[in-house]
């Protein structure tokens, strides 16, 4: 709340504000009031487009989107809007190289989840090359291993997917934004053509104003 505040200049004339996963703490529907509210008054213009996080549970996606209708949910989707400039928007979760313990015992299939993702991903941002004048990718997992430095090694592949850096390499975004990596020390990165940025709050300590 008190990054937005510090931003609310900025903000306030903001026509977008991107949410990239975990905006709440164990599925806590509840819990997401909170965050909205604090948004429209310090972005009351602002479109919310916003991504699920491992602790927006899988199975409280609808009641999610159910109860806060204002929000513009990605889940594998992505919309096309005029700004100053015609741009698309792609979301999803993302993709892991190695699913979690938690999830490989609670998501039957996360694998295939995971494969298909990154498919409909590679899909979708080649379609919407010739349907914007930029493209952006929004995932809350991290779509390359460049800004997880800092993070252990040993769990890069719970954080990020080598997959999805390929997608990027190949389709181009213009901008990749993802959250997930707490601990990055390196919070921008060049993918290809891409720009990367790690919008995560507890390794940026602030939020991300991306000017396009």
């Amino acid at each position: 709340m008190a990054a937005l505040a510090k931003h609310r200049d900025e903000c306030s004339r903001a026509g977008i504000l991107i949410w990239a996963g975990d905006m709440v703490d164990r599925g806590r529907v509840s819990a997401l009031e909170a965050v909205v509210e604090a948004s429209r008054r310090s972005c009351p213009s602002a479109r919310i487009v916003a991504v699920f996080g491992n602790e927006e549970y899988m199975d409280r996606e609808e009641e999610f989107i159910r109860r806060y209708p204002s929000v513009v949910w990605l889940n594998d989707t992505y919309i096309v809007v005029e700004e100053d400039i015609k741009l698309a928007i792609y979301g999803s979760r993302g993709v892991l190289d190695r699913p979690t313990r938690w999830q490989r015992r609670h998501i039957p299939g996360i694998e295939a989840i995971y494969r298909h993702r990154a498919e409909r991903a590679a899909a979708a941002l080649r379609e919407l090359r010739g349907k914007a004048d930029k493209v952006i990718l929004v995932t809350h997992y991290a779509p390359t291993r460049l800004t997880l430095e800092g993070e252990d090694p040993r769990i890069w592949p719970e954080l990020g997917s080598t997959i999805m850096e390929r997608v990027v390499l190949e389709t181009a975004p213009d901008l990749a934004i993802h959250g997930h990596a707490h601990r990055s020390k390196r919070l921008e990165a060049v993918l290809g053509r891409t720009r990367v940025i790690n919008v995560a709050l507890p390794a940026r300590g602030d939020v991300a104003v991306i000017d396009l």
